[in-house]
């Protein structure tokens, strides 16, 4: 009995002392990527940014192969989006290091738990912007993703079904920039990611949603908590014996929910469309909001700020008083 008892006594602190091996190795590699990542962003030309990017990557890979590294929550890593889930099942960085001539190149890594084992498996995401065909319409995968960095993470449940929405940007280029709207699923066996689902309310073929537009417009989408119009709708009156029956229109009525919001885009030239690098916001705020499993877009949207104290709701929504994130 005494003897199981050592055994026990010795594992254990073989575990504790694992554990605290692996916190001080992530905690000294967070601070050399702290460093690399400032040389990353900042530095003055394309040599030095691109290689330390790679000294980055090579770092951010080792540490996340390591165990409990879940739990590890990186933050001098402040300068690159880190989201997680709330229910823990997937976490994931996103980057972009910019070129001397204004390109974007998207890097990142997802640790997803794989089901069947328990376990945190990670994956290494290949941006392949450039060579996707039609990218609305395609479901793609860690090693041909639609590179962007992530600035939000929506989860939305239907029938003890989670789904989860990526809501991104990519810099792209000094001719347009782009936003998406990205489903991402995965496997129960491995935890590989999927990109794109088809979750569009009566949008057939799409995946995901991709906004371009002219580099200097100020394109908006965020997730919020606001109003929309319900009701309003024409319908036959209830005398079913007569053929001319008088149309009766329901009361409209006004709901609150959880919306993705996004500017409605046209081109800044009559004379021209058809060019994304000429889309820019028509004032317009359009919204989608998520019901029985897809994002269905709300027509009636009446999107208000929330009023601070003493100030009067002119009916307009201000883009410009909620926080910019990208």
């Amino acid at each position: 009995m005494k003897r199981n008892v050592l055994v026990l006594v010795c594992l254990l602190g073989l575990t504790l002392l694992a554990k605290g091996q692996s916190s001080s190795f992530l905690q000294n590699m967070e601070e050399q990527m702290s460093a690399l990542q400032d040389t990353m962003f900042m530095a003055g030309n394309d040599n030095e940014r691109f290689n330390a990017n790679e000294r980055f990557i090579s770092a951010l890979e080792n540490c996340l192969e390591m165990p409990n590294s879940f739990n590890h929550d990186f933050a001098l890593l402040d300068k690159i989006s880190i989201l997680t889930s709330k229910d823990k099942r997937f976490r994931i960085f996103t980057w972009a290091v910019v070129s001397s001539e204004g390109e974007y190149s998207n890097y990142g890594f997802i640790q997803a738990k794989n089901e069947a084992s328990g376990e945190y498996e990670v994956y290494r995401l290949m941006a392949r912007n450039d060579e996707i065909f039609s990218p609305q319409e395609q479901k793609l995968s860690d090693s041909c993703w639609f590179g962007a960095v992530y600035y939000d993470l929506i989860t939305s449940k239907h029938e003890n079904i989670t789904y989860y929405t990526l809501l991104g940007f990519d810099g792209k280029d000094i001719y347009s920039k782009r936003k998406v709207i990205e489903p991402i699923t995965f496997k129960h066996n491995s935890g590989r990611p999927t990109f794109g689902a088809p979750i569009f309310y009566k949008q057939k073929g799409l995946k995901r949603m991709i906004f371009e537009y002219a580099p200097d417009a100020a394109f908006n989408l965020l997730y919020d908590n606001q109003f929309f119009e319900v009701g309003g709708i024409k319908k036959a009156g209830k005398k079913p014996m007569k053929k001319n029956r008088p149309f009766e229109v329901e009361e409209k009525q006004i709901e609150k929910a959880w919306l993705i919001l996004y500017d409605e885009l046209e081109s800044k030239t009559d004379a021209v469309s058809g060019f994304m690098q000429l889309n820019v916001p028509s004032g317009k705020v359009e919204g989608m909001v998520f019901e029985r499993g897809r994002w269905r877009k709300v027509d009636n949207l009446v999107p208000r700020n929330k009023k601070k104290k003493n100030e009067t709701d002119n009916g307009n929504y201000d883009f410009s008083k909620e926080k910019r994130l990208y």
